[in-house]
């Protein structure tokens, strides 16, 4: 046991002031940094656009003067060649010409260097002003027009289903789960990026550098694979710590600014439909998934047979990471059959798996069940890891990493045959 904790404070310590660990976890909160303060710059200097309208119709200068908020304004010249002044004074963003005969038309000029103009926006507007000057034309109330274009409501709602009864889930808590789902699976992709490449670097440097003879003499396999798993273990949760105190902080910053980039996309979430057993299920998963990778990166790691071959190692963890980040992805906007049973392959399930259970595809049930074929795939993968760490750690094989896991398989055969008892 001591010298395990030898090996764990050696792989802790070491890297806790190396350069790499600490751009591991600086890197994400500069790039959440950097975006955050584009967002809130793009709020901050976002102005409204102003054009100009000239038309003979005083109907359709009410109808755009009415509506006019705080994305565009429309505001009335009596001659185009006004509006064109206002506009090389740089005091409007374009210039909006219309002519109601022989039929409405419009043209719009817009300065290069101005606000942008939602042409999207300006083409409803104008669809609704010409539909008021037909109604006028054809002399209908108002009462008439608002009968021939109501739009019948459809009411929508989400359930899912529970223990075979329906359960509602309004569309913003649907949303919001699947998002925490998805800043999960993200957390998961970059935390296994980073600290299965770690481990693998940890092993594969000692291996290459023929040092684990001498290291190996005073300390068995088994204790140095659990110390090294262990000190990265506590880099993590490290990590994780620092994380929680700087979104804690950057929240009750945010509260405290006058205008909070976060007001309007905080109305859009529901955090009612984050549960405490979405967030038990998501920490769970979170440290099966990540420690799955980890022994991953262990196994791999312990077939180089020198340096070079460390981005081998890696190139196994990075795919299946893909594989499960990307999966994350498509399940969010929906469900089939093939998505389903990935959600459930170890792997894959740590980053699909959340998601579709914030997201209401699947029961709580079926969000523990694939949790716990994942908890025993990770005890039953970890001892068959470290079968092969005692036997990979001090074999060296030039073929490649392939042809070590095969010698390593006849190797770990020839060691469970009984061995011939002597006359």
């Amino acid at each position: 046991m001591k010298k395990m904790d030898v090996i764990f404070r050696q792989v802790f310590f070491k890297n806790l002031k190396s350069k790499t660990w600490l751009w591991i976890v600086l890197g994400p909160l500069v790039l959440a940094a950097v975006f955050g303060g584009v967002f809130w710059l793009m709020n901050q200097t976002n102005q409204t656009s102003k054009i100009g309208v000239v038309t003979s119709s005083p109907a359709l200068t009410s109808t755009l003067k009415a509506s006019s908020d705080d994305d565009q304004r429309y505001i009335s010249y009596s001659s185009t060649a006004a509006a064109k002044r206002a506009m090389a004074d740089e005091d409007l963003d374009g210039v909006l010409t219309i002519s109601t005969q022989p039929t409405t038309h419009a043209s719009l000029i817009e300065r290069t260097d101005g606000n942008g103009i939602n042409q999207t926006q300006l083409q409803s507007v104008l669809a609704q002003a010409h539909t008021k000057e037909v109604a006028a034309q054809l002399k209908l109330s108002t009462t008439q027009l608002q009968s021939l274009f109501a739009t019948p409501q459809l009411a929508t709602s989400s359930v899912s289903v529970d223990k075979g009864k329906l359960v509602s889930r309004s569309a913003k808590t649907q949303k919001s789960g699947a998002m925490v789902g998805f800043i999960l699976g993200m957390l998961i992709y970059t935390f296994v990026i980073s600290y299965a490449s770690m481990m693998a670097q940890e092993i594969g440097t000692e291996k290459g550098s023929r040092i684990e003879e001498s290291i190996l003499t005073a300390i068995t396999p088994q204790a140095q694979f659990f110390g090294k798993l262990l000190g990265i273990l506590a880099l993590m949760a490290v990590q994780m710590a620092i994380y929680g105190v700087v979104t804690l902080a950057g929240g009750l910053l945010l509260q405290r600014l006058p205008k909070s980039p976060l007001s309007s996309l905080m109305t859009n979430i529901d955090l009612s439909g984050i549960s405490l057993n979405m967030l038990l299920f998501s920490l769970a998963f979170f440290f099966v998934g990540t420690l799955t990778y980890t022994v991953l990166a262990a196994l791999t790691g312990s077939l180089v047979a020198n340096q070079e071959q460390i981005g081998q190692a890696t190139t196994p963890i990075v795919m299946l990471g893909m594989l499960g980040y990307f999966g994350a992805l498509i399940v969010a906007g929906g469900t089939s059959p093939i998505l389903n049973i990935a959600s459930y392959i170890p792997f894959l399930s740590t980053m699909m798996m959340p998601v579709r259970l914030g997201a209401g595809q699947v029961t709580a049930i079926a969000g523990w069940s694939a949790l716990g074929i994942n908890l025993v795939f990770l005890i039953l993968f970890t001892w068959l890891t470290v079968k092969f760490y005692q036997t990979n750690v001090l074999s060296y094989s030039d073929g490649g990493m392939l042809k070590a896991f095969k010698r390593s398989w006849q190797l770990q055969r020839a060691a469970r045959k009984p061995k011939p008892v002597k006359s």
